[in-house]
């Protein structure tokens, strides 16, 4: 890797050209996964909030009730998803699959505590 022609084994700063993975540089790719993880983190917020406060609890200075707040976010980053899956043309039908062996795996995981179990 040291034959790459703008790497100078003798400057430091042309290291950079060593790293065999790229950074993406598509403005419209940079913003459509900035965003969703701007959004991301958001519900990320708002969940806290939720677990802090209690759902139907209220922020304290504008009032939106902790649950809105909640669903707002979560449908943020649905939004996002959905822009990030047809800008990459990511597999759908896959996505899917994995989704219900989640939701399989949660449900049952959930339904242990359900029954009294730690």
């Amino acid at each position: 890797m040291t034959d790459h022609p703008l790497h100078d084994p003798n400057n430091p700063a042309t290291s950079w050209a060593l790293n065999p993975w790229p950074p993406m540089t598509n403005p419209l790719d940079l913003k459509h996964l900035g965003k969703l993880g701007e959004e991301v983190n958001e519900l990320g917020s708002a969940i806290s909030r939720c677990i802090i406060q209690g759902l139907d609890e209220a922020e304290p200075i504008t009032h939106k009730v902790n649950r809105h707040w909640l669903e707002d976010e979560c449908a943020d980053v649905l939004a996002n998803i959905e822009l990030v899956i047809n800008h990459f043309g990511l597999d759908y039908d896959r996505m899917l699959i994995r989704v219900e062996r989640k939701k399989e795996h949660l449900r049952g995981w959930h339904s242990m505590l359900e029954k009294g179990s730690p």
